[in-house]
Protein backbone atom coordinates (compact mmCIF):
# COMPACT_ATOMS: atom_id res chain seq x y z
CA UNK A 1 0.00 0.00 0.00
CA UNK A 2 1.19 3.26 -0.60
CA UNK A 3 0.87 6.73 1.74
CA UNK A 4 -1.58 8.27 -0.32
CA UNK A 5 -3.58 5.13 -0.81
CA UNK A 6 -3.37 5.18 3.38
CA UNK A 7 -4.66 8.46 3.60
CA UNK A 8 -7.62 7.69 1.56
CA UNK A 9 -8.31 4.35 3.59
CA UNK A 10 -8.49 6.13 6.71
CA UNK A 11 -10.16 8.67 5.54
CA UNK A 12 -8.07 10.91 7.63
CA UNK A 13 -10.14 13.73 8.91
CA UNK A 14 -7.21 16.09 9.34
CA UNK A 15 -5.17 18.41 6.68
CA UNK A 16 -3.56 15.67 4.22
CA UNK A 17 -1.37 17.00 1.21
CA UNK A 18 0.42 14.40 -1.30
CA UNK A 19 4.24 14.98 -2.88
CA UNK A 20 4.68 17.81 -0.56
CA UNK A 21 8.04 19.58 -0.77
CA UNK A 22 10.45 18.74 2.23
CA UNK A 23 12.26 22.00 1.55
CA UNK A 24 9.18 23.64 2.74
CA UNK A 25 9.15 22.05 5.99
CA UNK A 26 12.76 22.24 6.69
CA UNK A 27 14.79 25.39 8.05
CA UNK A 28 17.22 24.80 5.52
CA UNK A 29 15.11 24.66 2.31
CA UNK A 30 16.29 21.94 1.35
CA UNK A 31 14.55 18.33 0.24
CA UNK A 32 13.06 16.90 -2.12
CA UNK A 33 8.92 15.94 -1.99
CA UNK A 34 7.19 13.63 0.67
CA UNK A 35 5.10 10.90 -1.01
CA UNK A 36 2.34 11.85 1.40
CA UNK A 37 2.11 14.70 4.67
CA UNK A 38 -0.41 14.77 6.98
CA UNK A 39 -0.97 16.86 10.01
CA UNK A 40 -2.86 15.57 13.35
CA UNK A 41 -4.63 17.63 15.89
CA UNK A 42 -4.19 15.04 18.56
CA UNK A 43 -2.56 12.27 20.21
CA UNK A 44 -4.83 9.62 19.09
CA UNK A 45 -5.03 10.60 15.70
CA UNK A 46 -1.17 10.71 15.43
CA UNK A 47 -1.31 7.10 17.48
CA UNK A 48 -4.22 5.96 14.47
CA UNK A 49 -1.45 6.92 11.74
CA UNK A 50 1.12 5.41 12.87
CA UNK A 51 -0.98 2.13 13.55
CA UNK A 52 -2.39 2.18 10.37
CA UNK A 53 1.29 2.58 8.47
CA UNK A 54 2.71 -0.09 10.45
CA UNK A 55 0.37 -2.63 10.32
CA UNK A 56 0.64 -1.87 6.29
CA UNK A 57 4.22 -1.42 5.89
CA UNK A 58 3.95 1.98 5.27
CA UNK A 59 7.26 4.25 6.14
CA UNK A 60 6.93 6.74 8.57
CA UNK A 61 8.74 9.92 9.60
CA UNK A 62 7.69 12.12 12.38
CA UNK A 63 8.49 15.60 11.71
CA UNK A 64 8.60 18.36 13.67
CA UNK A 65 9.59 22.01 12.25
CA UNK A 66 12.29 20.62 10.38
CA UNK A 67 15.20 22.82 12.43
CA UNK A 68 17.76 19.60 12.92
CA UNK A 69 16.85 17.76 9.60
CA UNK A 70 18.59 17.66 6.04
CA UNK A 71 16.22 15.46 3.88
CA UNK A 72 18.00 14.35 0.42
CA UNK A 73 16.99 15.24 -3.17
CA UNK A 74 15.18 12.47 -3.67
CA UNK A 75 12.58 13.06 -1.14
CA UNK A 76 10.67 10.91 1.47
CA UNK A 77 9.08 7.85 0.89
CA UNK A 78 6.12 6.92 2.46
CA UNK A 79 4.04 9.08 5.20
CA UNK A 80 5.49 12.01 6.62
CA UNK A 81 3.74 12.58 9.77
CA UNK A 82 3.84 16.89 10.78
CA UNK A 83 3.17 17.42 14.18
CA UNK A 84 3.22 21.41 14.53
CA UNK A 85 -0.73 21.12 15.07
CA UNK A 86 0.29 20.07 18.20
CA UNK A 87 1.31 23.06 19.98
CA UNK A 88 -0.54 23.80 22.84
CA UNK A 89 0.85 24.26 26.58
CA UNK A 90 -0.75 24.08 29.98
CA UNK A 91 0.07 24.10 33.35
CA UNK A 92 -0.85 20.87 34.68
CA UNK A 93 -0.44 21.67 38.01
CA UNK A 94 1.06 23.93 40.71
CA UNK A 95 2.64 23.85 44.04
CA UNK A 96 4.60 25.86 46.46
CA UNK A 97 7.89 24.66 45.67
CA UNK A 98 7.33 23.02 41.98
CA UNK A 99 4.81 23.60 38.47
CA UNK A 100 4.59 21.05 35.80
CA UNK A 101 4.06 21.90 32.45
CA UNK A 102 2.60 20.20 29.86
CA UNK A 103 2.87 20.46 26.15
CA UNK A 104 2.11 19.13 22.61
CA UNK A 105 5.07 17.93 21.28
CA UNK A 106 4.76 20.35 18.06
CA UNK A 107 4.81 23.50 20.21
CA UNK A 108 8.13 25.26 19.46
CA UNK A 109 10.48 25.70 22.33
CA UNK A 110 10.64 29.91 22.02
CA UNK A 111 6.74 29.64 22.61
CA UNK A 112 7.02 27.43 25.31
CA UNK A 113 9.89 29.21 27.12
CA UNK A 114 7.86 32.29 27.04
CA UNK A 115 5.01 30.49 28.61
CA UNK A 116 6.50 29.90 31.38
CA UNK A 117 7.97 33.32 31.49
CA UNK A 118 5.08 34.57 31.72
CA UNK A 119 3.70 32.50 34.23
CA UNK A 120 6.54 32.67 36.81
CA UNK A 121 8.03 29.51 35.96
CA UNK A 122 12.13 28.98 35.81
CA UNK A 123 14.12 26.61 34.35
CA UNK A 124 13.61 26.61 30.29
CA UNK A 125 15.56 30.36 29.57
CA UNK A 126 18.03 28.62 28.15
CA UNK A 127 15.62 27.73 25.69
CA UNK A 128 14.11 31.00 24.55
CA UNK A 129 16.21 30.90 21.36
CA UNK A 130 16.11 27.27 20.15
CA UNK A 131 14.31 27.12 16.77
CA UNK A 132 13.39 23.57 17.72
CA UNK A 133 9.53 21.90 18.48
CA UNK A 134 9.37 20.15 21.98
CA UNK A 135 8.81 16.71 20.77
CA UNK A 136 12.02 16.98 19.03
CA UNK A 137 14.17 18.50 21.84
CA UNK A 138 13.04 15.46 24.31
CA UNK A 139 13.87 12.99 21.81
CA UNK A 140 17.53 14.34 21.44
CA UNK A 141 18.09 16.21 24.87
CA UNK A 142 18.33 19.51 23.44
CA UNK A 143 20.46 21.94 25.38
CA UNK A 144 22.64 25.27 25.23
CA UNK A 145 24.58 27.32 26.97
CA UNK A 146 25.66 24.34 29.38
CA UNK A 147 21.78 23.78 30.18
CA UNK A 148 19.49 20.38 28.55
CA UNK A 149 16.07 19.82 28.22
CA UNK A 150 16.87 16.26 30.64
CA UNK A 151 17.16 18.84 33.49
CA UNK A 152 13.84 19.60 33.56
CA UNK A 153 12.11 16.94 31.26
CA UNK A 154 9.36 15.13 33.82
CA UNK A 155 7.75 12.80 31.44
CA UNK A 156 6.61 11.76 27.71
CA UNK A 157 4.08 10.61 26.19
CA UNK A 158 5.13 8.26 23.84
CA UNK A 159 3.20 6.95 20.83
CA UNK A 160 5.23 3.21 19.77
CA UNK A 161 5.38 1.88 16.22
CA UNK A 162 2.51 -0.40 16.62
CA UNK A 163 0.11 2.61 18.02
CA UNK A 164 0.92 1.62 21.47
CA UNK A 165 0.67 4.18 23.90
CA UNK A 166 2.89 4.37 26.61
CA UNK A 167 4.12 7.64 29.17
CA UNK A 168 7.97 7.34 29.75
CA UNK A 169 9.11 9.21 33.33
CA UNK A 170 12.69 10.54 32.93
CA UNK A 171 14.03 8.30 35.38
CA UNK A 172 13.51 6.02 33.04
CA UNK A 173 15.70 6.90 30.58
CA UNK A 174 19.57 7.01 30.24
CA UNK A 175 19.61 10.80 28.52
CA UNK A 176 23.43 11.42 26.72
CA UNK A 177 24.40 14.49 25.35
CA UNK A 178 22.25 15.32 22.55
CA UNK A 179 20.14 11.66 22.69
CA UNK A 180 16.94 11.77 24.94
CA UNK A 181 17.06 7.99 25.60
CA UNK A 182 13.58 7.64 24.02
CA UNK A 183 13.51 4.39 21.79
CA UNK A 184 14.37 5.22 18.55
CA UNK A 185 10.69 4.48 16.44
CA UNK A 186 8.65 5.71 18.91
CA UNK A 187 7.32 9.26 18.35
CA UNK A 188 6.87 11.76 21.38
CA UNK A 189 2.89 13.11 21.56
CA UNK A 190 3.39 15.19 24.81
CA UNK A 191 5.50 16.51 27.09
CA UNK A 192 5.85 17.16 30.56
CA UNK A 193 8.66 19.51 32.36
CA UNK A 194 9.21 19.98 35.95
CA UNK A 195 9.88 23.73 37.13
CA UNK A 196 10.08 26.36 39.84
CA UNK A 197 8.49 29.26 40.29
CA UNK A 198 10.26 32.39 40.11
CA UNK A 199 9.73 36.53 39.20
CA UNK A 200 8.44 36.94 35.67
CA UNK A 201 10.52 40.01 34.75
CA UNK A 202 13.91 38.02 36.20
CA UNK A 203 13.20 34.93 33.76
CA UNK A 204 12.24 37.04 30.80
CA UNK A 205 15.73 38.85 31.98
CA UNK A 206 17.57 35.61 31.49
CA UNK A 207 15.72 34.68 28.56
CA UNK A 208 16.37 37.83 26.92
CA UNK A 209 20.26 37.14 27.72
CA UNK A 210 20.50 33.95 26.16
CA UNK A 211 18.97 35.17 23.10
CA UNK A 212 21.24 38.13 22.69
CA UNK A 213 24.16 35.63 23.19
CA UNK A 214 22.39 33.49 20.49
CA UNK A 215 21.84 36.60 18.28
CA UNK A 216 25.62 37.70 18.82
CA UNK A 217 27.66 34.14 17.95
CA UNK A 218 25.17 32.74 15.39
CA UNK A 219 24.04 33.06 11.68
CA UNK A 220 20.78 33.28 12.20
CA UNK A 221 19.46 35.17 9.28
CA UNK A 222 20.92 32.31 7.03
CA UNK A 223 19.33 28.80 6.32
CA UNK A 224 20.31 25.90 8.61
CA UNK A 225 19.94 23.65 10.43
CA UNK A 226 21.50 24.55 14.02
CA UNK A 227 24.97 23.11 14.63
CA UNK A 228 26.36 20.74 12.20
CA UNK A 229 28.43 18.28 14.00
CA UNK A 230 28.46 17.21 17.89
CA UNK A 231 31.03 18.40 20.29
CA UNK A 232 33.58 15.66 20.63
CA UNK A 233 34.57 14.93 24.45
CA UNK A 234 36.07 18.18 26.14
CA UNK A 235 35.85 19.26 22.45
CA UNK A 236 34.13 22.26 20.50
CA UNK A 237 33.06 21.51 17.12
CA UNK A 238 33.51 24.65 15.77
CA UNK A 239 36.87 25.26 17.10
CA UNK A 240 38.20 22.33 15.09
CA UNK A 241 36.20 23.45 11.75
CA UNK A 242 37.63 26.99 11.97
CA UNK A 243 41.22 25.90 13.67
CA UNK A 244 41.15 23.78 10.26
CA UNK A 245 40.85 26.92 8.62
CA UNK A 246 37.48 25.55 6.81
CA UNK A 247 35.53 29.20 7.47
CA UNK A 248 33.81 30.18 4.23
CA UNK A 249 34.56 26.69 2.60
CA UNK A 250 31.73 25.54 0.18
CA UNK A 251 30.40 22.90 -2.28
CA UNK A 252 28.19 24.19 -4.09
CA UNK A 253 25.36 26.11 -2.55
CA UNK A 254 26.24 24.86 0.76
CA UNK A 255 29.03 26.86 2.83
CA UNK A 256 30.77 27.08 5.89
CA UNK A 257 29.24 30.00 7.78
CA UNK A 258 32.05 32.84 8.38
CA UNK A 259 29.85 34.11 12.14
CA UNK A 260 30.37 30.39 13.30
CA UNK A 261 31.89 27.88 11.79
CA UNK A 262 29.87 24.66 12.88
CA UNK A 263 26.82 26.08 11.22
CA UNK A 264 26.85 24.69 7.28
CA UNK A 265 24.56 27.08 5.61
CA UNK A 266 22.42 26.99 2.37
CA UNK A 267 24.13 29.87 1.24
CA UNK A 268 22.10 29.65 -2.28
CA UNK A 269 20.29 27.18 -3.76
CA UNK A 270 21.94 24.24 -2.06
CA UNK A 271 21.16 20.77 -2.95
CA UNK A 272 21.72 17.83 -0.15
CA UNK A 273 23.95 16.31 -2.54
CA UNK A 274 26.11 19.59 -1.47
CA UNK A 275 25.88 19.99 1.59
CA UNK A 276 26.31 16.43 2.59
CA UNK A 277 29.43 16.49 0.05
CA UNK A 278 30.39 20.08 2.54
CA UNK A 279 29.89 17.81 5.72
CA UNK A 280 32.62 15.29 4.54
CA UNK A 281 35.22 17.38 3.76
CA UNK A 282 34.89 19.12 6.50
CA UNK A 283 35.19 15.81 8.32
CA UNK A 284 38.20 15.20 6.61
CA UNK A 285 39.93 18.19 6.54
CA UNK A 286 39.33 18.11 11.02
CA UNK A 287 40.83 14.66 10.62
CA UNK A 288 43.49 15.09 8.62
CA UNK A 289 44.88 18.11 11.37
CA UNK A 290 43.43 17.02 14.74
CA UNK A 291 42.82 13.52 14.32
CA UNK A 292 39.49 14.14 15.30
CA UNK A 293 36.34 12.59 13.90
CA UNK A 294 33.45 14.52 13.56
CA UNK A 295 29.97 13.13 14.29
CA UNK A 296 27.19 14.63 12.60
CA UNK A 297 24.42 16.57 15.07
CA UNK A 298 21.37 16.99 12.02
CA UNK A 299 19.43 13.83 11.27
CA UNK A 300 19.84 12.97 7.91
CA UNK A 301 17.05 11.61 6.07
CA UNK A 302 15.14 10.53 2.82
CA UNK A 303 16.17 9.22 -0.58
CA UNK A 304 19.01 9.33 -3.12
Amino acid sequence: MTAAELVAMLKFAGEARLSEPMSMHTSLGIGGPADAMVFPENAKQLATLIRAAHGDGVPVFVLGNGTNLLVKDGGMEGLVINLTKLDWVTVESREKDMALVRSGAGAPLPKLANFCADEGLSGLEFAAGIPGTVGGAAYMNAGAYGYEIKDILYKTLLIKEDGEVSELTADDTLKKYRHGGIPENAAVAEAWFRLAPGDPEAIKARASEFIKKRRASQPLSAKSAGSTFKNPPGEKAWKLIEGAGLKGLSVGGAAVSEKHANFLINASGATARDFIALMELVKRKVKEKTGIELEPELKIAGRD
